[in-house]
């Protein structure tokens, strides 16, 4: 079942940023454009975190390129069910669609809250917080200037169902 969601839609221009994702004029990183609007979305919603990103398949290509990412490194996870987040069906569609795949898939980055790493490096997930990782979704209906983040609600009286999806672990070293 799909999700309701509060969501706050950003503009930018794809113009302004170089093909390594940083722009022109001050050379920040698409990524930190990104976590400037997630910081724009939890003042406008002050108590909540965006969980989700939605753009097209460029705009995710930009923002792989501005966490310089490997080129083999797929930013994204395909809506199956229309344009928002089912979180029953689109993670196990997916799974079964990398399967297949000569990419690598990443479907969640780390939120611009997440303050705190652990020995490697990477960002530990405080689970007595509602901060959790951006999880990346392809919606190719939007435009290529724009993104949007959203959280869902769960007011609609249906209790969340949580999904195990076996994902295998990389390390790059």
């Amino acid at each position: 079942m799909m999700e309701k969601e509060i969501s706050e839609t950003y503009s930018f221009r794809p113009v302004d940023f170089d093909e390594k994702g940083r722009r022109i004029v001050d050379g920040q990183s698409f990524r930190d454009v990104v976590k400037e609007y997630e910081r724009d979305f939890h003042s406008r919603h002050s108590t909540e975190y965006a969980l989700n990103l939605y753009a097209n398949s460029k705009t995710m290509a930009l923002l792989a390129k501005s966490s310089d990412a490997a080129p083999f490194l797929m930013y994204g996870m395909d809506l199956t069910q229309g344009t928002s987040f089912d979180a029953e069906q689109d993670p196990y569609i997916n799974h079964e669609m990398d399967k297949h795949s000569k990419n690598i898939y990443v479907y969640g980055i780390d939120s611009a809250f997440m303050n705190e790493f652990d020995k490697f490096g990477y960002p530990v997930i405080n689970e007595n917080s509602d901060i959790y990782p951006l999880t990346l979704l392809v919606d190719n209906t939007m435009r290529d200037d724009e993104v949007r983040l959203a959280t869902p609600t769960f007011d609609d009286g249906d209790d969340a169902v949580n999904v195990p999806i076996d994902v295998p672990q990389f390390e790059y070293a």
